[in-house]
């Protein structure tokens, strides 16, 4: 059993404080008959370090009452314990999660205003959108990817400058589109993006061509991947084949 004082100085929060988690019940130290000192034992410590955690998650008190009266009483009991922090893990890793692909919107539309240098006002609203109704695109992409080429595929890493590279590279094409594909600008152009895509995926060929197919749409879908319609990937296409002597129209 510790004091107010002792698990104060113990764990790092305040006296105050403890004395408000008391108040809104989320704490329950045992009171001394006489002095009615507070008493703070194993089970109000499985609690606080609980209510630590969930705070760092943003989660306000009331939600975190609730959570713990939902919980089960904590005993000296290692086996207690570990449950306990195995459930808090998983509430990590669901915010984790969460946080990643919120990381992935923000950078989507950093990357699509880089693209087009432009304020899209659809594209914010699809942002909103898959906040609200998240899309199922990370699925299918692990389910058309191992996990060793999810690691470098340039949807993945949000922080790989490579992939806000590709966003340059856009910009180019959407700037070339009325030009004949043999032409000088075109065939630079063509340079770039192999010279690119070999950086991004390692020279990985089988890969390329992979990746390639994915984000392909198919006859009367949108883009996959932002930028890349059918008229883009064509013309891609075919300044490519010109540029590597596959085709001589």
């Amino acid at each position: 059993m510790y004091t107010v004082g002792q698990l104060s100085k113990l764990t790092g929060v305040s006296v105050r404080t403890l004395h408000y988690y008391e108040k809104l019940g989320l704490l329950e130290p045992d009171r001394d008959t006489g002095n009615q000192y507070r008493s703070y034992s194993e089970n109000e410590i499985l609690r606080l370090q609980k209510i630590a955690v969930l705070k760092q998650m943003h989660f306000k008190l009331s939600e975190i009452k609730v959570i713990l009266d939902n919980g089960e009483v904590a005993h000296q009991d290692t086996a207690v314990w570990s449950r306990a922090l195995t459930q808090q893990m998983v509430f990590v890793k669901q915010e984790q999660e969460k946080l990643r692909a919120v990381e992935h919107l923000l950078f989507s539309t950093l990357y699509a205003m880089r693209a087009t240098e432009q304020v899209n006002i659809e594209e914010m609203l699809g942002f909103i959108r898959e906040l609200e109704q998240p899309s199922q695109g990370p699925q299918l992409r692990q389910q058309a990817f191992t996990p060793e080429e999810l690691e470098v595929l340039p949807i993945n890493d949000v922080s790989n400058p490579l992939a806000m590279e590709w966003s340059d590279i856009l910009r180019r094409v959407s700037g070339l589109l009325a030009e004949p594909p043999d032409s000088e600008a075109s065939q630079q152009l063509a340079a770039s993006i192999i010279e690119y895509a070999d950086k991004m995926f390692g020279g990985d060929e089988q890969l390329i061509q992979k990746y390639w197919e994915y984000i392909t749409p198919q006859e009367g879908q949108a883009a996959r991947v932002y930028g890349m319609t059918t008229e883009v990937m064509q013309y891609m296409d075919t300044i490519i084949r010109i540029y590597l002597g596959e085709d001589h129209k």
